[in-house]
This record gives structure tokens, sequence and C-alpha cells, in this order.
């Protein structure tokens, strides 16, 4: 049998990051861990189902869907049944099938899911920079190839589309931009669908897209054709020597989470949501309209509190993004959830962060799209929000400046000192905030494994255990 300190380090946290620049608490630098997760997912802008797939709503399939919804003999397994059937096309970029879909309705899902996936190549395609708004203007330029092409390229290879198929999907996304202008009322139900007043103003948003995709992929969903998106790395780097299945999202509790996240977007009301670990919770998640360019959406727990999501990514890839956030957010005790009020992701990478958590405003920072984001980088970030907000203030103000904002809580320093182990991972080393955001999502594992996994925990780290399990149970 290893050592409790052995099986602590090779089951929890077995990743290296790099340094924080000042002033911003908790920047890891991508692991081994999120590089693998990079790997697995693809790229950020695969995330979505395939244009084929994508019905109109009000067609005879969404009666057809709302009924089977209604009725209680149809049962939940049924209903995500065609989400775990279409799992392993997730990511594809498959053309309607012309024998099988009306060319007119193949031609409007896939200028649908063109801006959804591609929408930053329509945004400002001449220059000038992205601002989450397509014009009128923006898609007549690209219709008639008045853009950098090369740039255009590079753009699509970040995205994952192949190289050899980088000139054709070009070919298409003008396809897509001059359907659009040639059909006013599929533009003009876009340009509406983030307004409260259905106005048409000429610019759509990724909210006005995320908005109208996301009531297709309900449809989709309760016909059970809709794949749901790839699972998360959810344990970063390190194999963990005590397992139990509650610490994986396996696909069929995917399929269920983003079923979940649809029907509560789309419904504006309560829905139950069960996380990986068996618990349910009544969560509101609603889409907040007339944004500006990204997509915004707020989660409301069982608590009460409100966490905002910012997202620069397309709809498939927020329904994703939502599921796991839910997830991860609702294994958090109700009375800590207030320690993080903001989410945010961005496309762009950071070459020194998977994500960042920024003590004024209380929020996080994903980079990369999802690339960096799974539980463990999740917890790690929050536990940063639960350090500033119990740090220890010392009477001498200004002697004691490090302390006041070191972003760990009171005692944690000589918490540090009386275990008989060193900080829990390399990373740990680069100051007490590090060492408490590691060792917290060390315990949120351990939390997700069970007693023996806690026992091995508080006896490699007892005093620092301690004050966790204190902070975690509001003692």
């Amino acid at each position: 049998m290893l050592e409790p300190t052995k099986i602590v380090k090779e089951a929890v946290l077995k990743r290296t990051h790099g340094a924080s620049p000042a002033g911003q608490a908790g920047k890891p630098s991508i692991s081994q861990a999120a590089q693998r997760a990079a790997g697995a997912t693809g790229a950020t802008g695969a995330t979505g189902a395939t244009g084929a797939n994508i019905t109109k709503l009000g067609s005879a399939s969404e009666s057809k869907a709302l009924r089977a919804a209604s009725d209680p003999s149809t049962t939940s397994s049924k209903k995500i049944g065609g989400l775990l059937k279409g799992l392993q096309s997730w990511g594809t970029d498959e053309a309607p099938d012309p024998e099988q879909a009306d060319p007119e309705q193949a031609a409007e899902n896939q200028a649908l899911e063109d801006l959804d996936r591609y929408g930053d190549l329509f945004d400002n395609p001449r220059g000038g920079g992205r601002d989450g708004i397509i014009s009128t203007n923006d898609l007549k330029a690209f219709s008639e190839g008045n853009f950098n092409r090369d740039a255009a390229r590079n753009q699509l290879l970040n995205l994952g589309v192949a190289e050899a198929d980088l000139d054709a999907t070009l070919d298409r996304l003008t396809e897509s931009a001059s359907y659009l202008l040639k059909n006013e009322e599929v533009l003009d139900s876009l340009d509406v669908a983030n307004d409260r007043r259905n106005r048409t103003d000429g610019r759509i948003s990724r909210g006005d897209i995320s908005r109208e995709v996301f009531q297709r992929q309900l449809e989709q969903a309760r016909n059970g054709e809709l794949p749901p998106g790839p699972p998360a790395s959810n344990r970063g780097s390190y194999e963990p020597t005590v397992i139990t299945s509650n610490s994986e999202r396996t696909p069929e509790v995917i399929a269920q989470q983003e079923l979940a996240i649809l029907e509560a977007v789309n419904s504006g009301k309560p829905v139950s949501f069960t996380n990986a670990n068996g618990h349910t919770e009544e969560l509101t998640v609603r889409q907040i309209q007339n944004t500006g360019g990204n997509a915004v959406y707020e989660i409301t727990g069982a608590d009460g509190h409100t966490m905002r999501i910012e997202s620069e990514l397309g709809a498939s890839e927020n329904r994703t993004a939502l599921a796991r956030l839910a997830d991860y957010y609702t294994q958090f005790p109700e009375h800590l959830r207030d320690s993080v009020n903001k989410i945010e992701f961005r496309r762009e990478s950071d070459d020194t962060a998977a994500a960042v958590f920024y003590p004024f405003g209380d929020r996080i920072v994903f980079y990369d799209g999802l690339r960096n984001l799974n539980e463990e980088v999740f917890d790690h970030e929050f536990a940063h929000g639960i350090g500033f907000d119990n740090q220890g203030k010392e009477e001498n103000i200004l002697d004691n400046l490090d302390r006041i904002f070191s972003g760990s809580p009171k005692g944690w320093n000589d918490a540090i000192k009386a275990d008989p182990e060193p900080r829990i991972s390399d990373y740990a080393n680069t100051d007490r905030a590090e060492d408490f955001a590691e060792s917290w999502a060390a315990y949120m594992e351990a939390m997700d494994n069970g007693p023996e996994a806690l026992a091995q925990l508080q006896e490699a780290y007892p005093a620092r255990y301690a004050i966790m399990d204190e902070l975690y149970h509001g003692a």
C-alpha cells in the first residue's frame, strides 16, 4: 500500500503550472491536463450539431416533440436517447443529404450553423477588429469576397478546420452570407431574436444567434436528434487511486444536463438539474437580452445567488459550457457560491494562463474557448474567490498588506507551517493564494471520491484540511 502522502500527490494533484504575473491571482499555465483536454475536445468552434440536424421551429416534428415531452409515458431515457446516439458524430461538419432534406430548409439550416460556428469570420471581415456584431454590410462584404482570404484561412485553422477543407469551407461561408442577404425573412428573424421589442436594426449579435439556435436545439433534443457536447477532462493531469463513478460525467449525465439547460433557457422557468454527484437542485438559467455583441446568461441556484456568464463563443459551445458550469457550481455548498459572481469565456488563448480569477468583481475568465473548462480548473479558480472572501486581516494594516491581500483564509500560513508535508503541488509554492487554491481543488476531488480519499488528504495535510473542512461545512 502506498504511503498516504504519495497517494494524495499521485491521486489528486500532479501537474505543473507557470508563473503568475503580479496582481492576477490564480493564473496557472496551461497544464498537461489542459493540453490533453484540448486534444480530446477538439477546437472550440467544433462543438455544434451539424446543419443537417437543425430543424425549423413550427414544423410538424416540433408538434410531435412537444407531445412526446408532455406525455408521462415518455421516459427521460427515451428523450435523451438520440443525444447519446449522436455522441460519436460530435464535431463533424457533414453537409445535408439532398435526398432527405428540403433544399431551401437545408440552405437556411446551413446558414444558421455557419453564423453560429464561424461568426467571427463574418464579424468586420474587412478588418478593424471583432465586436460580436454581424451587420448586413459585413455579410455583403463577405458574400462579395471582400475579405482577407489568408487571414480567414488562419481563423478556420484555429477553429479546427482541416487544411484541405479551408477553401471549400470559405466558399460555403460565402454562399451562406449570400443566402441570408437574399432571404430577408430569415435574416430579420435573427435580427430580432435578442430584442424585447422585436425591432430590426441590421445588426446580429452573438446573443441573437444563440437564442435562435437554442430554440431549434431544444426541438432536436426533444426529438432525440441532438448529440451532446464533448465530455470535459474532469480530473486534469492526475490519475486518482481511489475512483468512484460519481466523479465522472458520463455521456448519459451530459445529455440529461444539456437537455435541462435548453429547457431552462427556452422556458424561463426553473428546472431540475442533477449534477455528477447525484445532487438534484432547482436551477433557473436565462439568457439576458440586449447585451451587445456577446451572449450573456444567468444561473440562479436554490440559494438565490445568481452567477452571470458572458461568452464570446457560439451557441453550441455555450450550451456545453452552461451544463458544465451548472454541474461544478452545484457541487459547492450554497453559503460559498457568492464567492464568484461572473464567468467569462474568451476565444483567444493566453500563453501564461488557462483561466484567471480577478478579485475586483469576483470574476473568472476562461481563455481559449472551452479547452480549459474542466472541474479541476474551475475548483482552483473558484477557490481564489473563497480565499479572498475569508482572508485574514492583521491588526497592523500597513505592516501586513501581503497578508490582507493574500487571497488565502485566516490561519492558512500557520497551517502550512504546521502540516508535516510541504505545499501540495509545485504550483502551490508560488504563494499562499495558490497553495490554498491547489489544496481546495484536492479537497473537492477527495469529496468526489469519498471518505477514504478525504481521510488520506486529512492525514497528509491535517492543519489545512481542518480549515477547508470548516469552510465547506460553514462551521
